[in-house]
């Protein structure tokens, strides 16, 4: 069951090593400049994505739902995302498109102010015969100003279980992306500049990169039997290097997968991001309670602003010319 499949998901995540072996986001050295423009405590993190105001440039990314050991978590993401004024997503909703008992493990989202909620439902499913009325129901599920379509075609190859169909699939999406608001999501394997060009170009509004350097999802299926996961768990692109390789489209990025700090945070932005996305290093705050996470995230925000201070920058305008180094395995992609 798809509900059991969500738990397996949680405690994997929690309990296991499924980090690819390399994060890249390291590869990447702001420059140092010695006399700050700005007080630090003067520097402003506030910024605007796909029309919403945020107070700081993150979002809690897609994690997890359909299951009611998930209810807590996303309420807890939730109250954090009202209490700092940031966005959140909720993770696939597919298990409660198809079991209406499970949708108050993510429409708890909806009970509290949160600047920007993002949905979330699967590539695949399109390819299958999602539509219109699907969105319609994830959106209204949690009051959603956005929804992420997630291509985690690397998970699903790997799965026992998974969709592995994609003929038919951007046919399928185009005439949706001009009706609702989309944003492509990868999964940890990254999105590629054609890819994400497509995407642009039938209407999709963002893109969530996504890429190597955090979880691994061939590694979560290999813990759940999936004995391909393991020769596959470092597949895909790295998450600065699409970063890097998308900016020039012009579109909304957001810079996630392997995020562990606002220093990390500092880093995309530079890089040509616009928000950082954080979701498995704030799983084990999520999963404790909703003031664990929030001071977790508040530590986050400090450490941007102390990345800020210390490259000459006074806002994410600034940040975006700061001057950085390329290194080790990054610069051979580059």
């Amino acid at each position: 069951m798809i509900q059991d499949r969500k738990l397996e998901h949680i405690k994997i995540c929690l309990d296991k090593d499924v980090n690819t072996s390399h994060n890249y986001w390291d590869d990447v050295i702001l420059k140092h400049v010695t006399i700050p423009k700005k007080d630090l405590e003067d520097i402003d993190i506030r910024t605007e994505f796909l029309g919403a105001k945020l107070n700081a440039p993150i979002l809690i990314d897609a994690m997890t739902g359909g299951h009611p050991v998930a209810k807590k978590i996303n309420e807890n993401i939730a109250k954090v995302g009202e209490e700092l004024g940031i966005a959140i997503a909720v993770g696939s909703q597919r298990s409660a498109i198809e079991n209406k008992e499970l949708e108050d493990t993510y429409g708890v989202v909806a009970n509290y102010e949160v600047p920007l909620r993002l949905g979330n439902l699967g590539a695949p499913q399109f390819a299958l015969g999602y539509g219109e009325e699907e969105i319609k129901r994830a959106m209204e599920m949690i009051n959603a100003h956005a929804m992420e379509i997630h291509f985690n075609y690397l998970q699903e190859a790997v799965q026992p279980e998974g969709d592995r169909v994609v003929d038919g699939l951007v046919d399928a999406l185009e005439p949706l992306a001009k009706k609702f608001i989309l944003v492509g999501k990868e999964t940890g394997a990254g999105f590629d500049y054609i890819s994400a060009k497509t995407l642009r170009d039938i209407g999709f509004k963002a893109i969530d990169v996504s890429g190597v350097s955090g979880t691994s999802f061939a590694a979560v299926e290999f813990y759940r039997g999936g004995k391909t996961g393991k020769l596959f768990w470092d597949w895909g692109l790295p998450s600065p290097y699409c970063v890097i390789m998308l900016r020039d489209l012009n579109m909304p990025l957001i810079a996630s997968g392997g995020l562990r700090s606002g220093l990390d945070i500092a880093r995309a932005i530079a890089l040509g991001g616009n928000i950082g996305g954080f979701a498995r290093a704030l799983l084990k705050y999520a999963a404790k309670s909703w003031q664990d996470l929030k001071n977790r995230v508040e530590e986050i925000i400090i450490e941007l602003k102390m990345a800020m201070f210390l490259v000459g920058a006074s806002n994410l305008e600034e940040l975006k010319n700061a001057e950085y180094v390329i290194k080790n395995e990054l610069r051979f992609w580059i």
